[in-house]
């Protein structure tokens, strides 16, 4: 048995009912994300002329907001300014109103949306297991996981998939209409996304129950879909029904001959799918079985 001032301890650590605790496990989650973030600070400004590898694609261009005669006639810089993302762009441009060079920025900006991640991560986990030490668990695991690869390190439009993708789930857990607002957001930063995100939300409405997977039967989750499924339309109709000035775009038949797609490359994107089709198969038979 554990003296008394010990179980208060383990209690205010542990116990899921004590709001300091809460908050002591999210400060302590909060402070590892700032000390990951420092470190990638530290290697970004380690040198006067350290770019991240995809800005150099990504960001070079949005100098034109700061001088907007650089890189006249300039197809590459033009074709980059083409696909950026309008909510990319725009914070971008408004950083730079601002008075920050997008370079610089672009090397702020990794360390805040790991500690916006790690913040929704937390919450996310206290809706599924509400427990702060298994928040901070989890969010600590999230983001060196993050730290390990340089998509959020980029500070390019996938960055902003991770900080949307745990607020669409949180805000999905809690049912709340901030939902829709995420899923308006990764239209407007990472249009990709929110096809992630509808399927998420189509598949929100099936629960198990009685040993199979069923639809729910409250009309206002459908409700909740559709407004959803809206949004998103809404949100993705530009990208369908606009005409870029590069169209058109390689088509699978060209790509299958290229090597930069196959096997090895840098981007190896039919290695990719074929692996996400069989996995998903295999997910789905082993899942059909055990209903069975």
């Amino acid at each position: 048995m554990m003296d008394k001032p010990w179980q208060e301890l383990y209690a205010w650590l542990f116990s899921a009912r004590e709001p300091s605790g809460k908050a002591f496990w999210l400060g302590c989650t909060l402070l590892l994300a700032g000390i990951y973030g420092a470190l990638g600070l530290r290697q970004a400004f380690a040198g006067d002329y350290i770019v991240q590898d995809d800005a150099r694609q990504h960001v070079f261009w949005m100098l034109r907001y700061l001088d907007p005669t650089l890189f006249p006639k300039d197809a590459i810089a033009d074709y980059f300014q083409t696909v950026a993302p309008a909510g990319y762009r725009g914070l971008y441009r408004l950083a730079a109103a601002i008075g920050f060079n997008p370079l610089v920025f672009n090397q702020l900006l990794p360390p805040l949306l790991l500690l916006l991640t790690a913040g929704y991560v937390f919450a996310l986990c206290l809706e599924i297991l509400p427990l702060p030490v298994a928040g901070f668990m989890a969010a600590t695991l999230f983001n060196q996981s993050l730290c390990l690869e340089d998509d959020l390190m980029s500070a390019t439009p996938r960055a902003f998939v991770y900080p949307l993708l745990a607020a669409f789930l949180y805000y999905l857990a809690r049912r709340s209409w901030l939902t829709w607002a995420v899923i308006l957001l990764g239209g407007l930063f990472y249009p990709q996304a929110v096809l992630l995100f509808t399927g998420i939300l189509a598949v929100s409405l099936l629960e198990w129950r009685q040993g199979r997977l069923r639809l729910l039967s409250k009309s206002k989750d459908y409700r909740f879909f559709l407004v959803g499924l809206a949004v998103a339309i809404l949100v993705l109709l530009p990208f369908a029904l606009s005409v870029s000035a590069y169209d058109p775009t390689i088509t699978a038949a060209q790509a299958r001959e290229l090597p930069e797609f196959g096997v090895g490359a840098g981007g190896p994107v039919f290695l990719v799918i074929t692996a996400g089709i069989f996995g998903c198969l295999a997910v789905a038979v082993v899942f059909f079985r055990a209903c069975c």
